[in-house]
């Protein structure tokens, strides 16, 4: 069985022969797919194409997704992003997050990929999943600062760093219950 490519807006598509250049999704206007080409010497217009065609280009082209340049992706696409890993780190199905909010599970696999606007749910979501509203609104953010660890502290931040995000707000969710539940202890 072929597996299912995903496909959003900011995504960078780069081909196995280095000498083709690469695609960076735009956007997805009344059911197709527009991107631009990512090289120094490739046209700077925009293209217009199936999903389907897209999809076809990356299998002939072995293409890979590569990393977006810093260019954000819509910030639809970010929120759903968000919905997606937050259910999948909750261990959710669609259906039961559906069930939870009183939609249907076909508008959570559109809230999941964007193609419906999931900031009317924000609070909701919130909720449901005992996180911060700004955690919708502007994601999770870095902060540097100096701080002294023990050699256990270190241990655990540099296995947190190798975790993908939703292990990672697994292990915060893990982190949070205990702490309350050694504070309700105390």
């Amino acid at each position: 069985m072929a597996q299912r490519i995903l496909l959003q807006p900011g995504q960078i598509w780069s081909p196995e022969d280095p000498s083709l250049p690469a695609r960076r999704v735009r956007d997805f206007p009344k059911g197709m797919l527009s991107y631009t080409l990512v090289s120094p010497s490739a046209d700077d217009g925009e293209h217009l194409v199936t999903q389907q065609l897209f999809r076809k280009w990356i299998r002939e082209n072995s293409a890979t997704l590569a990393g977006n340049d810093g260019e954000k992706a819509s910030p639809s696409a970010e929120l759903a992003k968000k919905i997606a890993t937050l259910r999948s780190a909750c261990g959710m199905s669609q259906s039961e997050l559906a069930t939870a909010l009183g939609l249907s599970r076909s508008a959570i696999a559109a809230l999941e990929t964007g193609r419906s606007s999931a900031r009317i749910h924000i609070p909701r979501l919130a909720e449901l999943f005992q996180v911060p509203m700004e955690l919708f609104l502007s994601g999770m953010t870095e902060q540097s600062f100096r701080t002294d660890l023990s050699v256990d502290e270190h241990d655990l931040i540099t296995l947190y760093r190798r975790l993908p995000v939703a292990s990672k707000i697994s292990v915060q969710k893990y982190v949070e219950r205990q702490t309350r539940t050694a504070e309700n202890d105390n």
